[in-house]
């Protein structure tokens, strides 16, 4: 009988806009936008070259330089992806790069803003406690509109009150100005008897996008009568669809611009994008399989036996692989939650994506192959934790990168942005190296035997997200390192295999064999640990001490979604 009775009040709304939009009768009532300090400002340098931009998004533009996007208004740059420096910070008034000279940031992102402000007024927040937010910010260059894209969102913490939207702009570093809004979540089927679209009563989606693309024609009344995104209550079914922030754009192998997005409510959608007006194509969605009308089509299913997690997805189409690989972060953010990146591939840009176990990215289950973890080499001063939230980038001359923020082992939740490089492995997954980049090249060509031979500090990164609740407990989380020796033999000696819980990564261990090799003239190599085999790449890199001393070292992941760290010991 609710469902009855939803399907009758949707096609009542769905009358009213249609004769709204003929009879010109006002849209509902949009809340008013609460006037209140917004804070945050200043520059997110933290000194040596490294900033603090928290799901960092990277970009080249077109003389060279690199860019990264991120959460809270925040960007730098850098000619050589080594040093970086910031150019804009801060949800606020004075950020240049979002707001132009004689407007404020409320005035600039007034409609995305006046949902979040409607979200928090309809749930009750204490007014004096509303939140403004950009998160997650994605800039691709649109080669139709002729102008950089800004894609991001504005969202309410912990829920589904939220909004992706983008802006444009001729310079990369902005100003840029708000164009629209790509897609909304957290609205419901409600309505108020007395008072119909009662900003008091409800989220209604007339408060969103929805009215308006009925009315130009995007959407049919049956496709939004008939549409499931409600429970039996009318309220947001987000256990199934997506909450819509963390955008990421990209092009695929034929030209056409995709956007991936959504968090561990419902999972990860992707949508197609019109390039002419950088919003969805709902014409393709509407003509083919497995795509909802509005949202797109689920990519990555909320994960249960990771605590209902999986955000933060970017995809990056490899053209020397033919492979896109998805990159989705599990897990709690915060320095103790266990964050996390996972990788998947597909040769569809819309999937369907599968981990080196072939277990697809749909599945409820732990999948996905664990690039890295928490872990503490020699060389750091403290362990990285939580790092996630990444974007990857491939470059003109073939090499891919890894961009993420991390946390550390220091008492806190501070974190900053770091950038890795990394490999392809003979059997086209893409692996991470284990330090910063610092300019190295991997030498196709490999090492010798003599080079390669010897002690070795070894991480296995294992495939649970370790995390736990308190900082007493932090040393627990971070994966056991090894000493091992690759002798010339192809045997390896010191070999233990450690069993983890999700709270503890050593809860006890065992002896084993393994065995190594390399192919002949190049830097791939194979190794065979406890009847788990697991392909890598040889390269030479600076380390992350003071004196960056150069080191062979290793990445290779295994057909258990494994991934294994070597770093050879100088002596």
């Amino acid at each position: 009988m609710a469902f009855i009775t939803n399907r009758i009040i949707s096609y009542l709304v769905a009358i009213i806009c249609f004769f709204s939009s003929l009879f010109g009768i006002p849209d509902a009532e949009k809340p008013i936008a609460k006037q209140y300090e917004i804070v945050g400002s200043g520059s997110c340098d933290v000194g040596n070259g490294k900033v603090s931009i928290h799901d960092p998004s990277i970009i080249q533009d077109e003389n060279g330089t690199y860019y990264i996007f991120g959460s809270h208004g925040c960007a730098a740059k850098s000619d050589d992806m080594i040093n970086w420096t910031s150019f804009a910070c801060g949800v606020n008034d004075n950020n240049r790069m979002l707001v132009p000279e004689g407007n404020t940031l409320r005035e600039t992102l007034s409609e995305p803003l006046s949902w979040t402000d409607a979200y928090q007024q309809v749930n009750n927040y204490d007014p004096s406690q509303w939140q403004t937010n950009i998160w997650a910010a994605d800039v691709i260059y649109n080669e139709k509109i002729g102008k950089y894209c800004y894609y991001a969102s504005c969202s309410v913490w912990g829920t589904t009150g939220s909004v992706i939207w983008f802006a444009t702009s001729d310079n990369i570093e902005g100003p840029y100005e708000y164009e629209d809004a790509v897609v909304y979540s957290g609205f419901n089927n409600k309505t108020n008897n007395d008072k119909f679209y009662s900003r008091t009563d409800s989220l209604h989606y007339s408060f969103t996008n929805i009215s308006k693309l009925f009315k130009n024609g995007s959407l049919k009344l049956k496709e939004i009568e008939n549409a499931l995104w409600f429970d039996e209550n009318g309220e947001y079914n987000h256990t199934v669809y997506p909450n819509c922030i963390d955008p990421a754009l990209f092009y695929d192998a034929d030209g056409r611009l995709w956007m991936a997005y959504g968090s561990y409510y419902g999972g990860t959608y992707i949508m197609p994008i019109v390039e002419k007006t950088g919003l969805p194509d709902y014409k393709y969605m509407r003509n083919h399989e497995g795509y909802d009308i509005y949202f797109g089509k689920k990519i990555v299913s909320t994960t249960f036996a990771n605590e209902l997690s999986g955000e933060g997805a970017y995809i990056e189409y490899d053209k020397s692989s033919g492979y896109y690989y998805l990159f989705v972060s599990y897990n709690g953010l915060h320095a103790l939650g266990g964050y996390n990146i996972r990788e998947y591939r597909s040769k569809n840009p819309d999937g369907p994506f599968a981990d080196v176990m072939n277990n697809d990215a749909l599945d409820l289950i732990n999948t996905g192959a664990k690039l890295f973890g928490n872990y503490k080499l020699d060389c750091l001063s403290t362990a990285y934790l939580a790092s996630g939230h990444s974007s990857c980038l491939t470059t003109d001359d073939g090499k891919m990168f890894q961009v993420y923020h991390t946390r550390f082992n220091v008492g806190h939740d501070g974190y900053e942005t770091r950038v890795h490089q990394m490999a392809r492995t003979e059997n086209g997954w893409a692996v991470v190296l284990p330090f910063e980049y610092q300019g190295e090249t991997i030498n196709e060509t490999g090492y010798s035997v003599s080079e390669i031979c010897g002690e070795y500090e070894f991480i296995n990164h294992g495939t649970i997200s370790n995390g736990c609740t308190d900082w007493a407990n932090v040393n627990d989380i971070i994966a056991p390192t090894q000493s091992i020796t690759l002798n010339a033999d192809g045997t390896i000696s010191g070999l233990k295999v450690y069993e983890s819980i999700k709270e503890n990564t050593n809860v006890s261990s065992r002896n084993v064999t393994g065995s190594w090799s390399v192919k002949d003239g190049t830097a791939y190599i194979t190794f065979i640990i406890d009847d788990v085999t697991y392909e890598g790449v040889f390269c030479k890199q600076a380390d992350e001490s003071k004196e960056k001393t150069e080191k062979i070292v290793f990445s290779a992941m295994g057909n258990n979604n494994e991934c294994i760290w070597g770093v050879k010991q100088c002596h």
